[in-house]
């Protein structure tokens, strides 16, 4: 490697890095800084002030329920729409697009549909009372359908990116496995469990993994359809002391709190997947 080549090639290593450390590396450090900061000395006096606070308990929890009932929606759905596109060898364009299509379109666009839908003189509800039936609360404050309907919206918004993981295992799974089972008598069911299970695992985890940890920033959904209180979760927890009570420090120990959950899950998921993901693919 001639000189000008190591020159670009440093370079190309040296713009990256320093781009990622003054965006995210600098602000987070000064973000941690000042979650600290009490009177000009250092002190866990924010984070023990939040750990009082019940509201806080309950952002914590509903981040936890809201991607793990996410990710149940999206990979149920997900892998039935990878499995009907993929089953036939010339798919519809048609459904392709449609299957697609919540992804392609902007996510507030897709949250003030959802809310003009669910809110309680919404579509939905005047549908429900032309039916005869009562308007239910699907996103009031405190109501359990509140917490149900931010969990299918947002699930509806990504289950493309699923889908589409889970399709691009499928297609490297050879015919021939499938040619050899039907010989040995498999039936479909039969199929699916020993021949595109097995093979379309680390498909499955990296999809499981990649949206449960994006599940777990979850904001914009949350805010547009609830409100920052309706169901709270880490995020909005930390905009409303930012915002609305003007306390800086307490929503950057909120933020902290996300960042190190987020931390933790991420490396587990992981960590578990290149531990697991090669065992059951030599299993296959």
């Amino acid at each position: 490697m001639n000189q000008a080549s190591r020159r670009l090639r440093a370079i190309f290593i040296a713009v990256p890095s320093l781009t990622m450390v003054a965006v995210l590396v600098l602000p987070a450090i000064g973000g941690l800084r000042l979650s600290f900061d009490h009177n000009g000395a250092a002190s866990l006096h924010y984070y023990r002030e939040m750990f009082r606070d019940a509201m806080f308990w309950r952002a914590l929890i509903n981040n936890l329920i809201l991607p793990i009932g996410s990710l149940i929606v999206e990979f149920a759905v997900g892998l039935g729409l990878a499995l009907v596109l993929t089953a036939r060898p010339k798919r519809s364009r048609l459904v392709e697009v449609a299957a697609i299509l919540p992804f392609a379109i902007p996510e507030i666009v897709i949250l003030t549909l959802a809310r003009y839908l669910l809110m309680p003189r919404g579509y939905v509800n005047a549908a429900l009372v032309a039916a005869h039936l009562h308007a239910l609360p699907w996103i009031s404050p405190s109501a359990w359908l509140a917490m149900v309907s931010v969990i299918v919206v947002d699930a509806w918004h990504v289950t493309p990116i699923v889908m589409l993981m889970l399709i691009a295992g499928l297609e490297t799974i050879p015919p021939e496995l499938y040619e050899a089972a039907a010989l040995d008598g498999a039936g479909p069911i039969a199929a699916f469990r020993y021949v595109t299970l097995p093979m379309l695992t680390p498909a499955i985890i990296g999809a499981l993994v990649l949206r449960g940890i994006d599940a777990l920033r979850i904001f914009s959904t949350v805010l547009v359809l609830t409100g920052a209180e309706g169901v709270p979760v880490l995020s909005t927890y930390a905009y409303g002391l930012w915002s609305d009570s003007q306390l800086p420090r307490e929503a950057m120990a909120a933020s902290m709190i996300l960042a190190l959950l987020v931390t933790i899950i991420g490396i587990g998921g992981l960590a578990a997947a290149r531990k697991w993901a090669p065992r059951q693919t030599g299993l296959a």
